[in-house]
């Protein structure tokens, strides 16, 4: 059963997983040729109340999700630009980072199938063409990276390890957008697929809106679930014409 979208939501989507398929590699995914289209129609029946919150960079989602652009977090909530016109706004670079990225490139890219994505504020290592030597990798990733700082985190998603910045997450991206004038006072409605996507879920719960998993992933947290990227297209595609027949 999917949600009925009401005009005063406002809606947070995670990328891959959720709006696009997952691949092997980060750079392998696929955008669909109308999704920018469908993103900036969801922004207008919307007043704008549509932002991106992802693990993605904020650079990233510009340029593949071209012409549309959106508020957006990127990198775990370690970036946020709150409206389309403004600039993206990022934490320091972790003073961890530099020595952890080196001696992720020495250790783990002798694993055959596992690959070190290097972002600005974060590192994450993907494993998922590995699977089956995903605890051990995870395991590793948190030695080397134990001890560096006390703020570090270790966010364990799908075949993947994301060391970050403690202090930000997808909800605390979430607060500061409905704390904006293009969100404050409407409903958040948060999608996401993966163990990351709790934080997001929390916060619009926390504030009277809704969760939607995507996926088969267990969640507690999940008003409705939508089975695939897939499904989630054909959804959002619909709210544009929803909203316009229960128009005054």
């Amino acid at each position: 059963m999917h949600p009925l979208p009401e005009p005063d939501w406002a809606l947070f989507l995670d990328i891959d997983g959720t709006l696009i398929e997952h691949a092997d590699h980060p750079e392998g995914v696929t955008i669909p040729d109308y999704l920018p289209d469908l993103l900036t129609n969801l922004q207008v029946v919307l007043g704008g109340a549509v932002a991106l919150v992802s693990g993605r960079t904020i650079d990233w989602m510009d340029k593949r999700f071209a012409p549309a652009r959106l508020p957006a977090s990127g990198q775990h909530g370690a970036e946020i630009r709150l409206a389309p016109d403004t600039p993206s706004v990022p934490i320091p670079e972790p003073k961890w980072r530099k020595p952890l990225e080196k001696a992720l490139d020495e250790v783990l890219t002798t694993w055959p199938g596992v690959f070190v994505e290097h972002k600005p504020l974060s590192l994450a290592v993907h494993f998922r063409a590995v699977p089956q030597f995903g605890d051990v990798i995870m395991d590793r990733v948190i030695e080397l990276g134990t001890g560096l700082n006390d703020g570090v985190e270790f966010l364990k998603g799908r075949f993947v390890i994301e060391v970050r910045q403690g202090g930000r997450d997808k909800g605390t991206a979430v607060e500061q957008f409905m704390n904006t004038a293009l969100f404050t006072g409407r409903r958040p409605v948060f999608l996401g697929d993966d163990v990351t996507d709790e934080d997001g879920f929390r916060a619009v719960r926390a504030a009277g809106g809704l969760a939607v998993a995507v996926g088969p992933r267990p969640t507690q947290q999940a008003d409705y679930r939508l089975a695939t990227p897939m499904e989630v297209r054909d959804w959002l595609g619909t709210i544009p014409e929803a909203l316009e027949r229960v128009a005054p």
